[in-house]
């Protein structure tokens, strides 16, 4: 009786899983939907002119966060540069342990602050922001946020909150900024 009731079940979920990917078949896009591409493209092509939009007007929020958009560029830089570096550091063979050794833990705090911005970003602009950037240097944090948000005293209130609970960074050594 056990093995009856079991192949009856197997049976339901093998039509369930056929009838969903018959479905899915049917319903998928064709590749009308797909835009045509040159052919001859090739990774090293895709940071050129031709293959990037560079209308601001088809992205108010890219022109109004320009200062944003710069400075996380710059940031990202900044980063890619520091950890290149540190992974060289630790790669090398013919360093000693203990270079080594700090390499590993700079690259583990570097990673840690990056995460640290990432998380403090995203609950800001979780609590309504359109969009911010946030520092971390040691101790000190620095928050740009848009001069179009309105910051108000409550919102700068929310911000330290954010930054205080994420960071643990005392009050006196948040900055919070408006960018135009």
């Amino acid at each position: 009786m056990k093995n009856g009731k079991r192949h009856v079940i197997l049976a339901g979920l093998v039509l369930a899983l056929g009838t969903a990917v018959y479905l899915n078949w049917q319903f998928a896009p064709t590749e009308s939907f797909l835009v045509p591409t040159k052919s001859n493209v090739t990774r090293s092509d895709l940071g050129k002119a031709e293959f990037v939009s560079a209308d601001v007007n088809a992205n108010p929020a890219a022109k109004q966060n320009g200062a944003l958009a710069e400075s996380r560029l710059n940031r990202q830089t900044a980063r890619d540069k520091v950890l290149d570096e540190l992974e060289k550091q630790l790669k090398d063979t013919s360093a000693d342990a203990s270079t080594r050794a700090q390499a590993l833990e700079a690259r583990t705090q570097h990673v840690k602050t990056i995460q640290l911005e990432n998380t403090a970003e995203t609950l800001i602009k979780a609590k309504g922001f359109s969009d911010c950037l946030v520092l971390i240097n040691g101790e000190k944090v620095s928050v740009l946020v848009p001069e179009s948000d309105g910051l108000t005293a409550e919102k700068v209130s929310i911000i330290t909150e954010i930054i205080t609970s994420q960071t643990g960074a005392e009050l006196s050594d948040i900055i919070v900024t408006p960018v135009k």
